[in-house]
């Protein structure tokens, strides 16, 4: 009987404890939500000026940007993609750079052999591509494309795109303003 009232005793701590627990990870759930949404107030205007126009862009795969061509790669990322924005010119990362980064990430390790390749940042790198592109939800149609071209709707399609020169003059104006 003593054994059992010990054992209900325990069960009503346990009880309180996971009750206290579960408050204190809503309210820290809460406090992390409350600072992505300042987060996003504070730093969503720093592009708000000049939003990008559109550019026509033709869809040739495989000229540039190779496996084997890094130095073609690393100046699609200025300074890692990193802006410093507001009064404690805190760091953010450009989304459109950071899948760039990622892209060369992913593009580093492939062209590795499997014996020296990291995992983890291409871990990260693929799930942050997926879920950005998941994000964005692209409605526009590509024309279905074999690899070797053959049989290919349209070999080289155009495709109309946000000018994304508008966010390197945007980057490289943060950078004149914070040479860090």
């Amino acid at each position: 009987m003593l054994m059992k009232v010990a054992f209900q005793r325990l069960l009503g701590v346990l009880a309180f404890a996971f009750l206290i627990l579960n408050v204190v990870l809503k309210i820290s759930l809460h406090a992390a939500v409350q600072r992505t949404l300042d987060h996003d107030r504070d730093s969503s205007s720093w592009f708000t000026a000049d939003e990008p126009g559109e550019v026509l862009l033709e869809i040739d795969s495989w000229t540039r940007y190779t496996l084997f061509s890094p130095l073609e790669w690393q100046p699609l990322f200025p300074a890692g993609g990193v802006v410093h924005l507001g009064p404690k010119r805190e760091p953010y990362t450009v989304s459109m750079l950071h899948q760039l980064r990622c892209l060369d990430v992913v593009r580093d390790q492939l062209s590795r052999v499997k014996a020296e390749r990291d995992e983890e940042p291409t871990r990260h790198c693929l799930n942050y591509l997926r879920q950005m592109l998941q994000c964005r939800g692209d409605l526009q149609l590509d024309a279905y494309q074999y690899a070797h071209k053959v049989g290919a709707l349209h070999p080289h399609a155009v495709r109309r795109c946000k000018d994304w020169r508008v966010v390197y003059q945007k980057v490289a104006e943060n950078h004149r303003l914070d040479p860090v």
